[in-house]
């Protein structure tokens, strides 16, 4: 019993430790303007990741054309791209030419508009 316990515990960390290597970007979906519908959409149909290379973003559904802009912590525009999601629903950026500090991405489509934070070291 007490291996079994040993043995979880050194899996969870180990899986613990490469996933840190790629950090998951919390997006949220910006508030519609007044008045607000009784139910709003808690799933997206997209999602990013961070490391010390690139950000991906994963359209899934596609939503057709989306904007992503990426902002630097002095509200400067370091990226931006509009791409079809119906042809291309993974979307890899460069980052390592970009500065340790903190930066938001802002992903529109159709009426509705995510962001997330994150920041590179």
């Amino acid at each position: 019993m007490k291996r079994s316990i040993l043995f979880t515990a050194l899996f969870a960390f180990f899986i613990c430790g490469i996933a840190s290597a790629t950090d998951n970007i919390i997006l949220v979906k910006d508030p519609p303007p007044p008045p607000f519908p009784m139910r709003m959409e808690t799933v997206l149909p997209v999602s990013a990741t961070i490391d010390a290379s690139q950000l991906a973003i994963y359209f899934e559904p596609t939503v057709g054309d989306a904007t992503i802009t990426v902002y630097d912590a002095n509200n400067n525009v370091v990226y931006q791209e509009t791409v079809d999601t119906d042809s291309n629903s993974n979307v890899y950026i460069s980052s390592s030419s970009w500065s340790a500090g903190s930066y938001t991405v802002v992903i529109s489509y159709g009426t509705t508009t995510v962001r997330g934070y994150f920041d590179m070291e």
